[in-house]
Parts: C-alpha cells; sequence; structure tokens
C-alpha cells in the first residue's frame, strides 16, 4: 500500500509540474510566433531600406514597419528595437542630414547585431540577407 502512494503522489506532482508548465510555454509561443509573423513579413520591405533610406517617404514606410516589429518584439529586444526605430525615424525627417546619421550609424550597431542574432535564432529568419 506504501509503494502504491508513493508511486500515485508521483504520478501527480509529475502531472501537476506538466500543466504547470503548459501555459508558461503556450503563452510564450504565442509571444514568439507574433513576432517571427512580424518579422517575416517586415522582411521583403527591408531588402532595399539601406538604398531608400536617402528617401524620406521610403524611410517612412521602414520606420512602419519596424513599429510593427517593435510592438511584438519580446523583452530582450525591444529597447534594440525602440533605438532603431529612433534611429531610422531621423532619416525620415525632412532634409535629413544625410552625412551627421551616417556617422550615427555606428553607435547603433551593436543593436543591430543584437536584433539580427536574436531573430536568426528564436524566429529562423536571417535580417542579414
Amino acid at each position: 500500500m506504501r509503494g502504491t502512494a508513493r508511486a500515485r503522489g508521483t504520478s501527480l506532482a509529475a502531472a501537476a509540474l506538466a500543466l504547470a508548465v503548459l501555459p508558461l510555454g503556450g503563452c510564450n509561443d504565442d509571444d514568439t510566433t507574433a513576432y517571427c509573423d512580424a518579422l517575416g513579413s517586415a522582411q521583403a520591405a527591408w531588402q532595399d531600406a539601406g538604398d531608400g533610406l536617402e528617401d524620406p517617404a521610403a524611410a517612412t514606410r521602414l520606420v512602419a514597419s519596424v513599429r510593427q516589429v517593435e510592438a511584438s518584439a519580446p523583452p530582450e529586444v525591444k529597447g534594440d528595437w525602440t533605438s532603431l526605430r529612433s534611429l531610422f525615424e531621423k532619416f525620415a525627417a525632412p532634409r535629413p542630414d544625410l552625412a551627421a546619421l551616417t556617422r550615427q550609424l555606428q553607435s547603433f550597431e551593436s543593436a543591430a547585431k543584437r536584433v539580427e542574432t536574436h531573430a536568426r535564432e528564436t524566429c529562423g529568419v536571417d535580417l542579414a540577407r
């Protein structure tokens, strides 16, 4: 009887642990799914983004797509997306100082690398292409 009670207690503990983990995994997957979907949708628009930053209208479109990704970004890269969006917004201004902005690009390189690595590892999206 004692062995049966111990086995039943172990089974209940394992079942409780499994049930406790399921909702956490589900929420995380849903959050990641929204982020990965936003990245996938925006990636095509970003293929020639560097070429279009000289055009304020193209830069504005880039900012809009970055804002969509930023909205669903997980906490570990949300700040990086916010930093990049703020940089791209400067390109969208009327008559941006392209020389000054180009010099600022280096200070945003680490945020861009973190975003790129996270997108590849979390979503399988290669932003470097």
